[in-house]
């Protein structure tokens, strides 16, 4: 399905009964809405399910046939817009959002825009603090790269850091392949710098007062449990993190069954009062 937002021709895929309390799935860099696949069809059951395709990614395209350099720069704050634009057009005065890694850091600045939006705040291989500067100039580079070489040199770059060892040779590594290599160059590289530039939400933590539950992959090498570890000390109600064995940076993907008793689990006995 299609929403026109803002200036988007925003994708996104919607399961379960219109009625339920929602669920909105927010993906990673540099991914698609199909890499919640498995969290869509569990929680469909049970709720109303939304995974867009965010700005740059996926099926979502401009509405605007400006060329590469009319283009304005991309920011986490404008696809947080974004996503208040589609919960608008889907008539969603609020939802427990859920976002992995780019859709945490999307969450985070909800959180700081629209926090009235967001009932419940799921978390998973993420981090609240901005890059450091060598992380920084590692996404200029990749950028560089990716803009000289294709969306392969991106693939090739990151697979092996977000995925379990055990996981490379898998299914999910090779649909996550292929997600990265259809998209263009130029938003990878777009969106590479806006993720370089989003600010720190470290001190945001302290007044997330929606219930909320922090998940990282067992061996994930990009946002480590150090790093859930501290988003939930500094959380009010975030509790433990939940450690997803056998995986990687790409939890819901490596350990679907794993992800979604957690986040079942949540859903079912986390504090607040629903969506």
């Amino acid at each position: 399905m299609f929403a026109q937002v803002n200036d988007l021709n925003m994708f996104y895929e919607e399961r379960g009964d219109p009625q339920a309390g929602p669920i909105l799935f927010l993906h990673g860099f540099p991914f698609d809405h199909s890499m919640w696949t498995h969290q869509m069809e569990a929680f469909s059951r049970t709720h109303r399910c939304i995974a867009p395709d965010l700005r740059g990614h996926g099926q979502t395209t401009r509405l605007s046939a400006s060329g590469a350099s009319a283009r304005p720069a991309v920011t986490i704050e404008q696809m947080a817009d974004d996503v208040i634009g589609l919960l608008d057009h889907l008539g969603l005065d609020r939802a427990t959002v859920c976002g992995l890694s780019m859709g945490g850091y999307i969450a985070f600045a909800l959180w700081r825009r629209y926090a009235a939006r967001i009932s419940r705040l799921i978390l998973a291989d993420t981090k609240a603090g901005a890059d450091s500067d060598e992380a920084r100039q590692n996404r200029f580079r990749l950028a560089e790269l990716v803009k000289a070489k294709g969306a392969s040199a991106a693939a090739d770059a990151m697979l092996p850091r977000l995925f379990a060892p055990g996981n490379l040779g898998g299914p999910a590594a090779r649909h996550i392949r292929q997600i990265i290599e259809r998209t263009p160059p130029d938003q990878i590289a777009d969106t590479l710098h806006a993720l370089a530039a989003r600010p720190d939400s470290t001190g945001l933590l302290d007044t997330i007062t929606a219930p909320c539950l922090v998940v990282v992959g067992e061996h994930d090498a990009i946002t480590p449990l150090s790093e859930a570890e501290l988003m939930c000390r500094r959380a009010p109600l975030a509790g433990q993190p939940v450690v997803i064995p056998h995986a990687g940076h790409l939890s819901p993907l490596e350990n679907p069954p794993a992800f979604n008793q957690a986040v079942a689990d949540f859903l079912a006995h986390g504090m607040g009062n629903g969506e």
